[in-house]
């Protein structure tokens, strides 16, 4: 619009800077320093490139002026400062004194000196503050101080300028005032950007809404009755104080609001750190095994203290009879009894309850003897509750409204009978179990067996319980500990041979040298394909395994990255782990600063020593982080978008934000350290997924050919769901254990089980 009304009305040549010069951004930005240039940009704040003031000679500035009609053609470039003045005066005086009749005859008549004074003394009247008796009674020196002053105008100081710095600098109008003052100091910034002069106006309507939030309907009125209209100007130093005053107190709202997400995504911030840490720490392969022990101790530690716990028994018991008889008791009612004093004390505060509850929910649908409540007869309701919870058939409505209070009681009398018979008729066979010594270790126990697939009897629970629960849990920390390093012997060896049978269907001979490569690089075993072939796969399974037991010695792990540690610099670490593994350093390695060279070359080691199980852990780790923490995250939006309302209860959201965050966040780290200690020992070794052959030729029936992979050092790679029934990877998978199943009467396999292969 700007543009438009520029060109049409005033034919002022500029540049338009907006999204559509994009590419033009720069040489527009450069070029509005030159002599005379304009350019309309919808925000400069922040455009990151300078604007240069450009110089010029005299004859470019003849020609600005007389372009702008501000000189006559007699201007010459070796006139002097004076002879420029009074040819500008001159030119312009007719237009500018235009109000006071002078015309143009007399401006080149009249004597420069008095021509001077009046053009002063109309400037001094149109951008000064002095008054006109003022005005009148001045000189020429005075008016021309006062005009400098104001810096509004600069004709009155004319001369020959060899710049545009010189000339003033840029001059940077303002549509609006921004509601931030950092954004319009940024403006004004791009008249001085390298301490070059400049000078900036602002022009602000009082329908802004910058301008409405101190200047509202009462202010306008005001205005309307002066005599203000629309269009017309107001210019005070109030105006600008009060426009700035409007600005600090917006920027102070977005400040408290700002600080308010902040305190806010504060409570994130901590948990992104913390969980990031960790997934950081695995992706890097950075004691991955000592990560998941914590995990093994935090859930262990859990377990004892619920299933060991004195009033673990009552509680049970308890959560037994809600089941069963479907009410509430304490566990602190049945604590230290046995099981004919808890089948007493549960029949008898059930009864109580259910008492009480008929008394209750009776009132909901007949109103009570003596109510000034007014509540409308249900008897439909009331039968329908009746026959679903006590199965037993009221009388009619008809019936119970003649009968009044007396039918009321009646009623309340058979609903309590049938509730006293089911729960008198409802058995408890259970809470002879609950009753007997030990019930938390056999609990803890068959937990155990559940979540590790390793036992560790009642007995030994309670001969270690008796002296101290620290014992309790080394002996299962210990036992975990056994069960992990069985599983880190057989692990490697299922996979390898798993990937040698699948590359064995097309390759049997390839196959066999893969394993008896492996096997030597991993193991130090000295096999022959012919070997492999002629041994039994569960013997050839059985040596390796016995094999990789005493190769996978934590003690010999520790040597290993002390001595890596050790090693003076990358050259002397590359060659000691080529030599001991097989494999140096990676190219990311050698650029680590030292802080992180020790935990990077523990994580190499780590890597090379025991690959198959690393991967193995991070995967597992990695989709159980990823799934857990999109869960969180989602929970912590639906707190966020809801907390506001705790305020009603008289407390601060923002702390209820941080209690209930971090309850929910310790909340999502449990169910991590659950998921992952479920899967870490219960997960097993599938058969590697195959990718489709080519179907064989000569259309016979049988199975297509498949493309089974290569046997190489595994790398991390992405995995499917580890949550489901299947986790697979480059060449492998891993399946939860799951119970044996029968074949059908068929005598096909279950179709969610791969066929058996010879």
């Amino acid at each position: 619009l700007i543009s438009r009304m520029l060109k049409n009305k005033y034919q002022i040549e500029h540049q338009v800077l907006n999204a559509k010069q994009h590419e033009r951004e720069e040489n527009v930005v450069l070029d509005a320093g030159q002599l005379g240039a304009v350019m309309i940009a919808t925000n400069m704040a922040g455009r990151g490139t300078d604007i240069k003031l450009a110089k010029f000679t005299r004859e470019q500035y003849i020609e600005h002026l007389l372009r702008r009609s501000l000189a006559s053609r007699d201007l010459k470039p070796d006139m002097t400062d004076e002879q420029l003045r009074e040819n500008v005066y001159r030119k312009i005086a007719p237009v500018e004194l235009k109000s006071e009749g002078v015309t143009k005859k007399d401006a080149e008549t009249m004597a420069f000196e008095e021509l001077e004074l009046r053009l002063l003394r109309h400037w001094a009247n149109q951008f000064t503050w002095m008054s006109p008796k003022a005005v009148d009674g001045a000189g020429a020196d005075e008016l021309r101080e006062e005009l400098d002053k104001n810096g509004r105008c600069l004709l009155h100081r004319l001369r020959w300028f060899g710049s545009v710095e010189d000339m003033g600098g840029l001059h940077v109008i303002g549509t609006e005032r921004h509601e931030s003052r950092r954004i319009d100091n940024q403006l004004r910034g791009r008249s001085g950007r390298q301490g070059d002069h400049g000078s900036s106006r602002f022009f602000v309507s009082l329908e802004d809404d910058l301008m409405k939030m101190f200047a509202g309907e009462t202010t306008m009125k005001m205005l309307s009755r002066l005599g203000m209209k629309e269009g017309d100007a107001i210019e005070h130093p109030w105006l600008s104080k009060n426009v700035e005053r409007a600005q600090k107190k917006v920027e102070e709202r977005n400040f408290q609001i700002r600080k308010n997400i902040l305190e806010y995504d504060e409570v994130m911030e901590h948990q992104r750190q913390r969980f990031y840490g960790l997934r950081q720490r695995v992706l890097e392969g950075r004691a991955v095994k000592d990560l998941i022990f914590e995990d093994i101790g935090e859930v262990v530690d859990s377990a004892i203290g619920e299933y060991l716990d004195s009033d673990y028994p009552a509680m049970s018991a308890a959560e037994y009879a809600r089941e069963k008889i479907d009410c509430s008791i304490l566990p602190d009612r049945l604590r230290g009894k046995d099981a004919n004093e808890m089948d007493v004390v549960i029949r008898r505060l059930a009864r109580e309850d259910a008492a009480a509850t008929i008394n209750m929910t009776l009132g909901e649908y007949m109103p009570l003897e003596g109510s000034e409540v007014s509540i409308d007869f249900d008897s439909a309701g009331l039968h329908r509750w009746a026959k679903n919870r006590f199965g037993i058939e009221l009388d009619s409505a008809e019936e119970m409204r003649e009968g009044g209070a007396s039918e009321r009681r009646e009623i309340q009398s058979k609903l309590e009978q049938a509730a006293f018979d089911r729960i008198d008729a409802t058995e408890l066979p259970a809470l002879p179990t609950f009753a007997e010594k030990g019930y938390g270790a056999r609990q803890l126990s068959q937990w155990i067996k559940r979540k590790f697939t390793f036992d560790v009897t009642p007995e030994e629970i309670l001969k270690a319980h008796d002296d101290d629960r620290a014992e309790v849990r080394d002996l299962i920390i210990d036992r975990a500990r056994e069960a992990y390093r069985q599983r880190e012997a057989e692990f490697p060896v299922e996979y390898a041979m798993q990937n040698a049978m699948g590359l064995a269907r097309q390759d049997p001979n390839a196959a066999f040298a893969m394993l008896a490569d492996w096997a030597k690089r991993r193991l130090g075993l000295e096999l022959t394909p012919e070997e492999i072939k002629n041994t039994p796969p569960a013997k050839m399974r059985q040596r390796l395994v016995d094999l990789g037991k005493s190769a996978g010695d934590e003690n010999k792990m520790d040597q290993w990255i002390s001595e890596a540690l050790s090693q003076p610099d990358d050259t002397a670490l590359d060659a000691y782990l080529t030599e001991t593994f097989g494999a140096g350093l990676t190219d990311r390695m050698r650029f680590l600063d030292s802080d992180d060279r020790a935990d990077a070359v523990r994580a190499r080691v780590e890597t090379l020593a025991r690959p198959e199980m690393l991967q193995f852990e991070q995967m597992v780790l990695i989709e159980t982080f990823d799934s857990a923490w999109k869960d969180h995250l989602y929970s912590m939006d639906q707190l966020r978008d809801t907390i506001g309302f705790r305020a009603i209860a008289q407390t601060d959201p923002k702390i209820e934000y941080k209690r209930e965050g971090q309850r929910q966040f310790l909340g999502a780290m449990r169910d991590i350290r659950e998921r992952v200690t479920d899967l870490i020992f219960r997960a097993r070794l599938g058969p590697p997924r195959q990718a489709p052959g080519p179907a064989p030729i000569g259309g016979g029936g049988g199975a297509a050919p498949q493309q089974a992979p290569r046997l190489a050092a595994p790398r991390p790679a992405p995995v499917g769901n580890i949550m489901g029934s299947t986790i697979s990877g480059p060449g492998f998978g891993f399946a939860p254990v799951r119970p044996a199943q029968q074949p059908p009467a068929g005598g096909q396999p279950p179709s969610d089980q791969p066929p058996v292969s010879p």
